[in-house]
């Protein structure tokens, strides 16, 4: 899992461990809630450190296919799920810049020829708690 610490509107939330909705940098995030938004007014500004869960679903071609348009941004999905569009920037560990936030490990390789690619991996759960 990877984490980055983002100062981010509340909007809404479910409860304890359910969905919630934030916003950052103007994108609405729907994220796993983690950090009571519960208890907080709609509107308040609060820091978070979101973590990404990604998928071990994805297929190596379905990966590498998924980004044509060269893209650094999260795409949700439904839920928390989302499509981390971004760019590989390292290999051992593999590591994929997608804007908002890095995802560390999506998928495994050792072939430096990777850095650079522009890749499409899934998401499981983007959480957030306090930061």
């Amino acid at each position: 899992m990877t984490a980055c610490i983002v100062a981010a509107t509340f909007l809404a939330s479910d409860g304890d461990y359910l969905e919630a909705v934030i916003e950052v940098d103007g994108q609405r995030l729907h994220v796993m809630d983690e950090f009571g938004g519960g208890q907080l007014a709609a509107g308040t500004q609060v820091r978070l450190e979101l973590s990404a869960m990604p998928s071990e679903m994805d297929d190596w071609d379905a990966i590498f296919r998924a980004n044509p348009g060269r893209e650094q941004r999260l795409l949700r999905l439904d839920g928390w799920r989302y499509l981390a569009l971004g760019v590989v920037i390292s290999v051992d560990p593999v590591v994929c810049d997608c804007g908002l936030l890095r995802v560390e490990d999506p998928f495994t390789t050792h072939d430096a020829r990777c850095v650079g690619a522009y890749v499409g991996v899934t998401l499981a759960r983007l959480d957030a708690c306090l930061a």
